[in-house]
């Protein structure tokens, strides 16, 4: 083994071991608590055309959002499972070189320690109560991102915002969660998501 292998391992060592004992993230419920909202989550959409793929990086879906967006028929929750290859992505009307704003609320009904995990295909960055809990920057199948620690001090409505993008071939966008220390997490119910 080599010495920059010998570092290399070392150092990934080192970052799992920071990454597992980091403290949890403290999620700020929405202030003040919205009441009366509609089941879902909105959606706003910009479309980079047709083939050839054009986004391969969250940064372009972002500047690709500036530029201006189409509002699209909210999305009933997190559970869009991965589609075949040409099915529209979400509920926008294309497949290909699709960037998402995605907004609304979610509901944690008790307060305590969970463990927020984010799904995606292509890109996704991903914030909950204002803490990020999912980011990937490229293309990937549609796969599990990290897993993130929270800690919701109150039950309630907690702001949640995202920005999600779709190059070609197959999607997906979803989430699961459970309290810390479940072995293993749940698909997150649509009715726990809201919007204004």
């Amino acid at each position: 083994m080599t010495f920059l292998t010998r570092a290399s391992a070392a150092l990934a060592c080192v970052l799992v071991a920071s990454a597992a004992g980091a403290a949890p993230k403290k999620l700020q419920p929405a202030n003040p608590q919205p009441s009366g909202l509609k089941s879902g989550l909105t959606v706003a959409y910009a479309w980079a055309g047709d083939l050839p793929a054009k986004i391969d990086f969250l940064a372009q879906a972002k500047d690709l959002l500036k530029e201006g967006t189409k509002s699209g028929k909210p999305l009933r929750g997190l559970d869009y499972r991965d589609t075949d290859e040409g099915d529209p992505v979400l509920t926008f009307d294309q497949t290909y070189n699709v960037a998402a704003a995605i907004r609304g609320y979610i509901r944690f009904d008790e307060p305590g320690t969970y463990e927020v995990e984010t799904w995606s295909n292509d890109g996704l960055e991903a914030f909950v109560g204002g803490q990020k809990v999912g980011i990937v920057t490229g293309r990937q199948t549609c796969s599990p991102n990290q897993r993130t620690t929270v800690e919701v001090p109150q039950a309630g409505w907690y702001d949640l915002n995202m920005v999600y993008f779709q190059k070609w071939a197959t999607s997906c966008l979803m989430m699961k969660w459970g309290k810390e220390g479940d072995e293993d997490l749940k698909w997150v119910p649509n009715d726990v998501f809201g919007y204004k």
